[in-house]
């Protein structure tokens, strides 16, 4: 009988192993080493693609294992860490990966769960999609792919979810994730078209819109919406932009089309705009100069409460329609953080609970969960004593915005948080490190406009993907139909006809021709 004499990872080899990798591919990337066909580069990158792959399955075990530990306390007051079995997720593993890995508290809680479901498949935590993980572990598949064919079996049984991603394996190493996810759609209808239903009755249960900030001044909005509804909604837009191209409302129909949306959302809704205007401490308001020069309206200036989260730059011209407010508020701003102060504790109280205007303040201060990596507004959270109570005050001092989550985490034996006088929160997880979280910086920052604005981007216009109309228009309108491309002062008014859509099943449409001899119409 063979025995096997390979000695069980721990940590520790694991660590050496990573950091021995790494250390031989840097040097073998020397700038020097310039030598090699194209050939040659292309095969040295799938290698690394394959190693990289490689390194993402090694990742998904060791979150596995670190997911798996939890902290127990003993009678004698002894912290020990004991381990469960894999597919165990802990409350605070996500945390605690997220201070690991650098990245936010929403990102860190599907990296373990996707962990999970790859690496931890097996008799106790059966999800089918073993095979996912294996493929990654022999570097034929990268993580992103992999997680495409895991959303496409979200709750599909794990028996129906093996089978599929067995039959996905030739693919793994010749098609991109746009391709796999068609053919998992086709392979998972083929067994079982309930399934592939039932995903589709969820995904349209669970269509919304988001928004965050993303460039200085502007926000980025995502939404997912049931298709038929998004075909009214996105004709009624795009009917609106066309006409604001046309009237030199706008430059371009994607600019276009935002105002449109905007337009038309604000035009069916009432909104009342409430400004609050805060002051350093100490600051004094003195009437302005005779002589001093007139505001500019197309200045942009910092607010706070458009959204949780860092503050917006909007026009002062808009915040001087928005009110007619000229004097600061009572609140004050701490001189180096900018955070919202209560200076005298005017609003503290021996209370459990704080009172309105307290908890109003430290929502406004915080802006958000004050765990790192954590978006979550304010409103939705929890207002927690730093140091409990009755032992901590409640006041300003002692109170800190966190989600229900991250409040029941910063109870977990090995946490712990003490608040700075400016308002910083510092965070030690189990592992020793340390992570500082800021209040908002109500400071404010104004912009001016010195200088007349520059002009809007120049969209090219060759590029069907950015043209008005469909592929058949834009070639008779730019290169008339198969000739040489015509001036941009001849146009070609199409007005098109009424569609009727007819839904075919699962099939790919026939490929036809975009510039046909005969046009359709």
């Amino acid at each position: 009988m063979a025995i096997s004499t390979q000695r069980r990872a721990n940590a520790a080899d694991v660590t050496a192993a990573a950091v021995g990798a790494r250390t031989l591919v840097a040097e073998a990337l020397s700038p020097t080493l310039v030598g090699g066909s194209v050939a040659d580069w292309a095969h040295a990158l799938r290698e690394l693609q394959a190693l990289a792959d490689v390194v993402a399955a090694a990742q998904d075990e060791a979150i596995v294992r670190l997911a798996a530990i939890e902290p127990v306390v003993l009678e004698t007051g002894e912290l020990v860490e004991t381990h469960r079995a894999p597919g165990h997720i802990a409350l605070d593993a996500p945390a605690v990966v997220s201070g690991a890995l650098s990245v936010s508290a929403v990102h860190a809680e599907r990296r373990v769960r996707d962990a999970v479901r790859r690496a931890a498949d097996g008799p106790a935590t059966s999800t089918g999609l073993g095979g996912l993980h294996t493929a990654m572990a022999e570097g034929r598949l990268d993580a992103y792919r992999a997680q495409v064919v895991a959303a496409e079996l979200e709750e599909v049984p794990a028996e129906v979810a093996s089978g599929v991603v067995a039959t996905l394996g030739p693919w793994f190493d010749r098609e991109d994730a746009a391709r796999l996810r068609r053919r998992t759609r086709r392979v998972l209808a083929a067994i079982s078209p309930d399934l592939l239903r039932q995903r589709a009755v969820r995904a349209r249960a669970a269509s919304g819109l988001r928004r965050w900030v993303d460039e200085p001044g502007v926000d980025t909005w995502l939404g997912t919406f049931p298709s038929e509804d998004a075909c009214a909604a996105w004709a009624a837009i795009d009917t609106l932009a066309r006409h604001y191209v046309d009237d030199g409302t706008c430059e371009h129909l994607e600019r276009a089309r935002a105002k449109a949306l905007t337009d038309l959302v604000t035009s069916n809704a009432t909104v009342d705009v409430r400004v609050q205007l805060v002051a350093p401490a100490d600051a004094q308001v003195v009437a302005a100069p005779s002589d001093v020069t007139p505001l500019d309206d197309r200045d942009l200036v910092t607010v706070h409460g458009l959204h949780a989260g860092d503050p917006d730059l909007v026009p002062r011209g808009w915040l001087a329609r928005a009110t007619p407010v000229t004097a600061p508020a009572s609140p004050v701003l701490h001189p180096t953080s900018g955070a919202l102060t209560d200076p005298d504790d005017e609003l503290a109280t021996d209370a459990y609970r704080p009172g309105a205007r307290l908890a109003a303040l430290v929502r406004a201060r915080d802006g958000r969960c004050r765990f790192p990596g954590c978006q979550v507004s304010a409103r939705f959270c929890d207002l927690d004593h730093v140091l409990a109570w009755p032992l901590g005050p409640t006041s300003a001092a002692n109170l800190a915005c966190l989600c229900r989550r991250h409040h029941r985490v910063k109870q977990r034996p090995g946490w712990s948080v003490r608040m700075s006088a400016d308002g910083s929160l510092h965070w030690t997880d189990p592992t020793g490190a340390v992570r500082t979280t800021h209040p908002l910086d109500h400071r404010p920052l104004v912009l001016p406009a010195r200088a007349p604005d520059p002009p809007p981007p120049q969209v090219r216009r060759d590029a069907q993907t950015r043209a008005p109309h469909s592929a058949l228009e834009f070639g008779l309108e730019h290169r008339g139909g198969t000739g040489p491309p015509v001036t941009r002062g001849c146009r070609i008014e199409v007005h098109r006809p009424v569609r009727t859509y007819r839904v075919t099943g699962l099939h790919p449409p026939r490929r036809r021709d975009p510039f046909p001899a005969t046009p359709p119409f």
